[in-house]
């Protein structure tokens, strides 16, 4: 799932204050199971909420608001005079959106085991972060298939290109080889071409765009007037540990008037630079990037871990 094995690394034990999961390295599936105990100390009402919130900044007008959205809450109520630990299980539905990037960067998906006490108000006591990392289904013929995009005009220029890249569908931790021709019949100057991966982000209208791997040239500096420009390169897709897979979510919560539409994309970009500097010319090619495969065997084994 992304940086699955990093996790457990780090994660062999997970134990804060009166809380302490089941699940040995907090990550979870959708539809999945996730369970603890807990010990509470205070003689009040209490139960474990666990939440799912969404952060992201909204353009207004000259201003930027920040946004949070709670889309998933489910609660399980505790026995407030008990003084052993007491058992809470929850299920997790079945389409949620991936965790990704840290609470300062935007936008960002977090979900938490929360020990809430209610006196006059009521108080998070204690919390743990989860992570929850969607398995993308993929047909494996598409991690086969080359994709052939193009070829793209540039009116302008009088110049073309085409795309071959070696599937459509990645796995995080995989390379991409990348083949491209430019035609360029006008003889224009070509400055230079970068090869990048992008992440994008699109929160209702909001579009958050970060490179995450540049091409193994880094900059590949043309420099020429060549009718015909062809070139092969290498592109590695980082295998991080907040990098989500291709998604989409839509949430609309008619009763508290709450709604999003989420959808992570990854694509290669083109930057080509004519004739000025400045004179940028743009291709992104969108692909899928999925989580590493789960075998049948391996889907069975987890699901029978879940009934015990």
């Amino acid at each position: 799932m992304g940086n699955r094995q990093q996790k457990q690394q780090h994660r062999s034990h997970v134990r804060y204050h009166q809380i302490e999961l089941d699940h040995p390295d907090t990550i979870y599936l959708p539809n999945g199971i996730v369970s603890g105990t807990v010990l509470t100390t205070k003689k009040c009402k209490s139960f474990i909420l666990l939440t799912g919130i969404i952060r992201f900044e909204k353009h207004k007008q000259k201003q930027i608001e920040n946004c949070e959205i709670i889309f998933f809450s489910s609660k399980f109520s505790l026995i407030s005079s008990c003084t052993t630990k007491q058992n809470f299980r929850f299920h997790l539905n079945e389409h949620l959106p991936p965790s990704f990037n840290n609470l300062n960067i935007f936008p960002n998906i977090s979900y938490s085991i929360n020990l809430v006490y209610k006196k006059s108000k009521e108080k998070i006591y204690s919390s743990i972060p989860i992570y929850i990392y969607p398995y993308i289904q993929i047909d494996q013929p598409s991690l086969l298939t080359p994709l052939f995009f193009g070829s793209i005009d540039n009116q302008y220029y009088n110049t073309a290109i085409k795309i071959k890249i070696n599937r459509s569908v990645f796995k995080f931790g995989d390379v991409i080889q990348i083949f491209y021709e430019l035609q360029n019949p006008s003889e224009e100057y070509i400055q230079k071409i970068d090869i990048s991966l992008g992440i994008y982000y699109l929160v209702e209208s909001n579009i958050y765009q970060e490179d995450i791997s540049d091409s193994i040239e880094n900059t590949n500096y043309i420099l020429s007037k060549h009718k015909l420009i062809r070139h092969h390169t290498l592109l590695n897709i980082p295998n991080k540990t907040f990098l989500p897979a291709t998604f989409k979510y839509k949430y609309d919560e008619k009763d508290n008037h709450s709604f999003f539409n989420l959808s992570i994309d990854y694509k290669i970009q083109f930057k080509i630079y004519l004739g000025n500097p400045e004179d940028l010319w743009q291709i992104d090619v969108p692909i899928i990037v999925c989580n590493d495969l789960l075998s049948q065997t391996e889907l069975e084994t987890s699901d029978s871990l879940e009934k015990l």
